[in-house]
């Protein structure tokens, strides 16, 4: 395929997201001229070390991310520990928060991050199955918050509609993503790469398509053989994003602001709906501060209350982006490391062997 049709495929998913960009940042501009920078740093500060909490609060959910995508792997290494486990978990979800890749990038280098002591077709296997078990959990946590909520906090009966169509995207999107697992997806993938001249970066083209079909066998077969290990993966995501109110609930308490434990459910779900909705804009641009100011607002409390509740969740997230990439640079320097002390060993053998011999034709 010439170069020129492979950039014409990439140039109006680059416009999209550039167009994402320039709109998040005319909104960050706008609100603070319009409610002041000094106003949401004054929030940020009357937050202060409670910070920390949330950070802190936010290890257990990755725990528990990780622990999804370990029940969906059946055969699991002895060599492979939960650690290193959740290090390329939070490294994907790092790569997830600052690209468009509306999570593939991510799962791709969850897999690659472990295909050492997991071989790459069950990886990415199972970081697609657990991607679907994510969204599940999710739809799982979203409709029993709004079960709990809606009835008790009467303004949110205004946005009946408007749950009811972000509710029917985010089912759609998984029913779609369940859809695509079940038609073979690695090796339309592989077919659709194939066209590519792949010989150039010296890949092996039948190792990748046998691991291509290979991915697509364990797709299928853990769909059919493995419905409780799904199960247990749907509810450890679950658990994970049901501890998103408990922070809404710390945040509105460190910055003074009434909550209950319904509202905090309420903002909760209704936030995640609106990250579904937009999630091709990276770094959840807009859907984090804004989307918290509109409901927060909408709840009575002040536009910049929800805003600074906001940006104190993606300080806490660019926080985690740090530690993921951290995880992803300490594996890579310990891959090359292992490379070269794999290249050495030949080497070293050499050095010794020359030396016998120099030392042999002395003698002689």
């Amino acid at each position: 395929m010439p170069p020129v049709h492979r950039g014409g495929l990439h140039l109006p998913m680059r416009r999209v997201e550039t167009f994402f960009i320039v709109i998040a940042i005319a909104f960050y501009a706008w609100f603070l001229t319009h409610y002041g920078p000094r106003q949401v740093l004054g929030y940020v500060r009357m937050a202060g070390w409670g910070l920390a909490l949330t950070i802190s609060l936010e290890t257990l959910a990755r725990v528990a991310n990780t622990l999804g995508w370990r029940v969906t792997i059946e055969d699991y290494p002895p060599r492979l520990s939960f650690l290193e486990l959740f290090g390329a978990r939070i490294g994907g979800e790092a790569v997830d928060y600052v690209t468009p890749s509306a999570q593939l990038g991510g799962q791709f280098v969850m897999a690659v991050e472990v295909r050492e002591k997991l071989r790459m077709p069950l990886g990415l296997a199972t970081v697609v199955v657990a991607s679907l078990a994510e969204a599940i959990g999710q739809i799982v946590f979203i409709s029993i918050a709004l079960v709990i909520s809606l009835r008790m906090i009467p303004v949110a009966a205004h946005l009946y509609w408007a749950i009811v169509g972000g509710f029917a995207l985010a089912v759609a999107l998984a029913g779609g993503f369940f859809f695509v697992q079940m038609k073979r997806p690695f090796s339309h993938l592989w077919r659709a790469v194939a066209r590519f001249d792949i010989a150039r970066i010296n890949i092996n083209e039948n190792e990748i398509r046998d691991s291509a079909e290979e991915a697509d066998a364990v797709l299928l077969d853990f769909y059919r053989r493995h419905r409780v290990r799904f199960v247990a993966s749907c509810l450890c995501y679950a658990i994970a994003w049901s501890l998103g109110p408990l922070e809404i609930y710390i945040l509105l308490r460190l910055l003074h602001q009434p909550a209950t434990v319904q509202t905090a459910l309420l903002v909760e779900s209704l936030g995640l709906l609106i990250e579904r909705a937009t999630f091709l804009i990276p770094g959840k641009l807009v859907s984090q501060e804004g989307g918290k100011a509109l409901i927060l607002g909408m709840l009575g409390y002040p536009p910049g209350i929800g805003f600074a509740v906001g940006f104190l969740r993606r300080i806490k997230e660019m926080v985690w982006v740090l530690f993921g990439l951290m995880a992803l640079m300490i594996h890579r320097m310990g891959a090359q490391q292992r490379g070269d002390i794999k290249g050495a060993a030949p080497a070293g053998r050499d050095s010794v062997m020359k030396m016998q011999r120099a030392q042999g034709e002395q003698s002689l």
